[in-house]
């Protein structure tokens, strides 16, 4: 992996914000992907950042535009970046991949692929919607995998009421560094919704993982500011 690229100056000017943003971006790209990073292409005007470029899953494409997210004034994200397809992968060999994976873990013992022309539609039961996020990254981490639908029931969704879901959220920001007083929560039919501000975008992310491992959130809606 190349040395970190020092901020550079075009023409005597100082660098723009697009620039650093870009600069930044590869930084982290190369830091957190390495060899994965080395064919994806990125350009910034004015905030909105482009990825092209390919890689070799689905996952190093949702990574690369997680690691965007988190830079410092990026405003939007457009991922073009292309997952690599091999003709000799079929549906049958992807699904067969992703079931071996599953069952690696008993907690997805309840889930199950069916793929069609690369697209793997997730189906079956998780016990919180944590778990079966976790599902549809093993999903995304499987060769010739280019898109992967989350269909997975949330078994514990009904289990508890929103008030009794929404202390748990509570206890569950509690937990952390996280400002909580700054978090509004709120629970309706199984949907939590956060609102408020933290302190960047890492704790925005953080702030939703926490939560989806709470039992009877069946999706989670992040409106976090910074």
């Amino acid at each position: 992996m190349q040395d970190k690229r020092a901020n550079w100056i075009e023409n005597d000017k100082s660098p723009t914000q697009d620039h650093l943003i870009v600069d930044k971006l590869k930084d982290q790209l190369e830091e957190k992907m390495q060899a994965s990073a080395m064919d994806v292409n990125v350009f910034c005007k004015d905030g909105y950042v482009h990825l092209s470029g390919i890689v070799d899953v689905l996952a190093e494409k949702i990574k690369s535009e997680d690691i965007a997210r988190s830079i410092d004034g990026v405003r939007k994200i457009e991922n073009k970046i292309t997952v690599a397809m091999d003709s000799n992968i079929t549906d049958t060999h992807m699904e067969k991949e992703i079931i071996s994976k599953l069952r690696k873990n008993e907690d997805l013992d309840g889930v199950s692929p069916k793929v069609h022309d690369g697209v793997a539609n997730m189906i079956g039961s998780a016990y919180t919607l944590r778990k079966s996020k976790e599902a549809c990254t093993l999903a995304s981490k499987t060769r010739g995998i280019k898109d992967v639908v989350n269909n997975i029931k949330v078994e514990s969704y009904g289990e508890y009421d929103d008030v009794t879901i929404n202390n748990r959220v509570a206890d569950a920001l509690d937990t952390t560094d996280l400002s909580a007083t700054d978090i509004e929560h709120t629970v309706r039919k199984g949907k939590l919704t956060l609102k408020g501000f933290v302190n960047n975008r890492h704790e925005v992310e953080l702030a939703k993982e926490l939560t989806m491992g709470v039992e009877g959130i069946r999706k989670v809606v992040n409106r976090l500011r910074i």
